[in-house]
């Protein structure tokens, strides 16, 4: 195995040396539990837990851009929804169905048109 010169705080070493000493008080040899051997198999370990964090943060980051998007679109649904039983209930109202200036139907291609232009402004500019 290469060898090589690591840095720690005294209270890492300490750590280390605890858990060569646990090791040994339960029958390990001293060839299997020394500092060596105990820092290789922690840093080993570390290792695997930072990639693991890594790649579960990218994930999440995906996961996070799916709950986005399936949030945006409950809120866009509820939105229509609610702006269609609004406009339903004002058309019902005897004033406003007798009144020859509303028209419904007008209304509701007016509102498809605006909403058609104002969708490919946007997505042209994207």
């Amino acid at each position: 195995m290469p060898r090589q010169n690591v840095y720690m705080k005294q209270k890492t070493i300490d750590g280390i040396r605890q858990i060569v000493d646990m090791r040994r008080e339960e029958g390990a040899t001293a060839s299997d539990a020394n500092i060596s051997s105990v820092c290789s198999e922690m840093l080993e370990l570390g290792m695997r837990v930072y990639l693991n964090a890594k790649n579960k943060k990218a994930s999440d980051a995906e996961a996070g851009e799916d709950v986005f998007q399936s949030s945006l679109f409950e809120e866009v649904v509820k939105s229509r929804m609610a702006s269609q039983e609004i406009l339903a209930l004002m058309f019902s109202l005897q004033d406003i169905k007798s009144d020859s200036r509303n028209n419904y139907d007008k209304l509701i291609d007016a509102l498809k048109e605006k909403t058609d232009l104002r969708v490919r402004t946007v997505l042209d500019r994207g």
